[in-house]
């Protein structure tokens, strides 16, 4: 799980997190569990693979404001047909654990010079957890 603190920055004209950061939001957390589980990221791209999001749903629940901080879960749910991958994110907020979003998102590892998706390394099917 990753913590942020809310920064000025990330505040819109109505005085809350403004949408859009939320998104930035969900890449760090992603990007921090998979390096948490010894995910190269770059060195996927010096293999000539990338990490493609293709999906992104977020249902926002409650407002963030500044110097709230946020907790992000991540969850590496499943792959399917060994190529697509889903995960599931929920945004709370550390104080109280209100749900501020949850997201799903879909993804694809693509060959970068193919630009075509490819089956799922076994360093990201690892993520996966075993049920």
């Amino acid at each position: 799980m990753l913590e942020i603190t809310v920064r000025s920055t990330h505040i819109d004209v109505m005085g809350h997190v403004n949408n859009a950061k939320y998104v930035e939001f969900l890449e760090w957390g992603r990007c921090d569990e998979i390096e948490k589980h010894g995910v190269d990221l770059w060195g996927m791209v010096k293999r000539g693979l990338g990490f493609a999001v293709v999906n992104l749903n977020i249902d926002y629940r409650k407002e963030a404001f500044a110097g709230d901080i946020l907790c992000i879960e991540t969850i590496f749910r499943e792959i399917r047909n060994h190529k697509v991958g889903i995960i599931d994110q929920v945004i709370s907020k550390q104080d109280n654990g209100e749900i501020v979003c949850k997201a799903e998102v879909t993804f694809l590892i693509f060959d970068i010079k193919k630009h075509k998706s490819i089956t799922m390394p076994s360093d990201i099917l690892n993520l996966i957890p075993s049920t």
